[in-house]
């Protein structure tokens, strides 16, 4: 568990390299993320595009990326991970680790995605680029995580905050 929480930090706070193609289509976010997560998918913001797979953990099997004012891009990641604890369990070991690496994490309680209520929570992170927030949304079906993880840099966080939720409560399986 540590491992997929280091690698979407990582993945989301580093610059990926992005596909020619001008804009991602909700059909074809939805037909990768059905193919590289199996049965889970989400819409991804208009204009946004995705970073080449080849360039992300194996935990991250979609990641899409806004144009961002400043050098730090938005971004949201789709992450994957086998869990056989509850998700309650998963949620306390997240804070324990967050709290280790001086990470502020909060709980914000559920979210209503189409895939069903979900974990909401926010991280805040210092970085080279300046303070980083991420949102997660964690679900859990089965012994699987589903962790969506949408960031920007603070201080332009609400900027995106209508497509990161947006992005949020399409979550759902297919």
């Amino acid at each position: 568990m540590t491992r997929i929480l280091a690698y979407i930090l990582i993945g989301t706070i580093q610059w990926m390299p992005l596909l020619s193609a001008d804009q991602v289509q909700t059909q074809a976010i939805r037909e990768k993320t059905e193919k590289e997560s199996g049965s889970i998918t989400f819409n991804a913001p208009i204009g946004w595009r995705f970073a080449e797979a080849k360039d992300l953990p194996k935990s991250v099997k979609v990641m899409v990326i806004g144009k961002g004012i400043n050098e730090f891009p938005p971004s949201i990641n789709l992450g994957v991970e086998e869990y056989k604890g509850t998700l309650a369990q998963y949620l306390k070991k997240i804070k324990e680790i967050n709290a280790s690496k001086g990470f502020v994490w909060k709980d914000l309680g559920n979210v209503k995605t189409e895939a069903g209520v979900a974990s909401l929570s926010q991280v805040d992170t210092k970085t080279n680029w300046g303070e980083v927030r991420m949102m997660h949304v964690i679900l859990q079906k089965d012994q699987t995580i589903y962790i969506m993880t949408a960031a920007a840099l603070a201080c332009e966080f609400a900027t995106y905050y209508k497509d990161f939720f947006a992005a949020f409560q399409s979550l759902k399986f297919t």
